[in-house]
């Protein structure tokens, strides 16, 4: 019987290292999760506004729909996270910098596509399309790869 009174098996080291590492592993499964979920909003983001404004209608339909299915996901998980990460909290602050830059690049090629499409988009127009899009795409994979990098 152990010092406690209460438990009746003792632990082997074997058993508590198996347990130790058990809850090691549940702790750290909600912060790998949102940043995954961060590399693919990064990700999506990147494909999104090309299909948006050079994509046949089929294809706005359907990234706009994922879109909609991503960010419920994203918001979804983030408002029910119950553990809590310095680089998680650090990454969803809403001052913060990764959602002020992800916003405001977010934006910046909604207008340049929505204001400046031409009527036929050229490859000069389609480059800097893509290159707005890496950029807006940039935050959130920066917020990944700092939560998925993190020690814990």
């Amino acid at each position: 019987m152990s010092r406690g009174g209460d438990v009746k098996d003792e632990l082997t080291p074997e058993e508590a290292l198996r347990r130790i590492a058990e809850v090691d592993r549940r702790a750290r499964r909600p912060a790998r999760v949102v940043g995954l979920l961060y590399a693919v909003v990064g990700l999506g983001t990147i494909v999104y506004w090309p299909v948006m404004f050079l994509g046949p209608a089929w294809s706005r339909l359907a990234a706009g729909v994922a879109w909609i299915i991503l960010t419920v996901l994203f918001v979804g998980y983030l408002g029910g996270m119950r553990v809590q990460d310095p680089e998680v909290n650090r990454a969803n602050k809403a001052n913060g910098p990764v959602t002020i830059s992800y916003v405001v690049l977010t934006l910046v090629v909604f207008v340049f596509g929505a204001f400046f499409h031409p009527g036929d988009p050229g490859g000069g127009w389609s480059a800097a399309l893509i290159a707005l899009s890496l950029c807006a795409g940039a935050p959130p994979l920066y917020a990944a790869w700092r939560v998925l990098r993190a020690e814990r």
